[in-house]
């Protein structure tokens, strides 16, 4: 079950989510689902998700997906003339046998993906692939920046056209209501001003090498990775490097987490792109800080989404 699994009975805009997606199946028209960050969006779409039978269905995270295409494309473009229009190929390969997709976390916030997801969508629609998709965005609230936004307007036409649009109304975040109740995989995780985690020996200290860049890491031995945040955050990381880790080591610690406020905004994205994989991953972080929580999190000019990486950092036990 996925992480806010803890949700109590259902309210009146879940329990209609959830008749709506149990009329849904491969073949039918899809969903878009948005709604505010913890409103249990992919609790229940995980759920229903998971009560399909058959194999023709395929469930990914937003990142994933991207990374994943990023790759494709790319490995298509290498193999020169063979290699027959690269972006259809490679997005014909990643749902190769799907009849129904899943999207979870559906965002565009960079211009430059703007026209990759509207040619993923024109693929998947013209191939009778059904898709559900869970967002904390309305279509027309995608990409935002109004320097931009029209660039996404022909991916918002497809979504409008081709899905449904169900709105998850209300302000309850659950994961807030849920707050350090006991859990497992990332809900086992901890903020901590003062851990007693076995602090790694210098003589561990190690060296990562990921999508052509080398990272300094204190452990990535027995399942567990630990980081100093600025040589993980501060550092050229990518989505992709956390992905790939996150499938190595299923106990992360990343150490002297500062006040977001305090760091580059390149840092403070990278960090919220870390919350979103390990969560979605269901890998254990634990966090070390000489700030509480909520002093770490504060601050002006934080990424678009941070909302939805508070409401996740909210299901760690506190140790302070």
């Amino acid at each position: 079950m996925p992480l806010d699994s803890h949700l109590p009975v259902l309210d009146a805009e879940q329990e209609r989510l959830s008749q709506r997606l149990s009329d849904l199946k491969p073949g039918s028209r899809g969903l878009y689902v948005y709604g505010s960050v913890g409103r249990g969006k992919t609790w229940l779409c995980d759920a229903f998700f998971e009560s399909l039978p058959g194999d023709s269905k395929r469930r990914m995270h937003f990142h994933e997906f991207f990374r994943a295409l990023h790759e494709s494309v790319w490995l298509n473009r290498t193999a020169g003339a063979r290699a027959h229009a690269p972006v259809e190929s490679a997005i014909g390969r990643l749902v190769d046998g799907v009849d129904l997709l899943y999207f979870d976390e559906f965002h565009v916030h960079d211009s430059g993906d703007a026209a990759l997801i509207t040619r993923v969508l024109e693929h998947l629609f013209s191939n009778g692939v059904t898709l559900l998709a869970t967002s904390n965005y309305a279509p027309q609230a995608l990409l935002p920046d109004p320097n931009f936004h029209d660039l996404i307007q022909p991916c918002v036409d497809l979504i409008e056209q081709n899905l449904d649009i169900v709105s998850l109304a209300g302000n309850l975040d659950y994961r807030r209501t849920v707050g350090q109740a006991a859990g497992t995989g990332f809900a086992s995780g901890t903020w901590s001003t003062s851990s007693s985690l076995n602090v790694p020996d210098p003589a561990e200290y190690t060296t990562l090498t990921s999508g052509g860049h080398s990272f300094t890491a204190k452990r990535a031995a027995d399942r567990q990775l630990w980081f100093r945040f600025a040589d993980l955050c501060e550092a050229d990381s990518a989505v992709g490097d956390y992905l790939a880790w996150a499938s190595a080591f299923d106990v992360w610690v990343i150490e002297s987490v500062p006040r977001m406020g305090e760091t580059t905004m390149q840092a403070r994205q990278r960090f919220a792109n870390v919350v979103d994989v390990l969560s979605d991953q269901d890998v254990t972080l634990h966090l070390l800080s000489e700030h509480t929580l909520q002093e770490a999190i504060a601050g002006d000019n934080l990424p678009v989404d941070f909302l939805r990486t508070a409401s996740r950092l909210a299901l760690l036990h506190v140790i302070e």
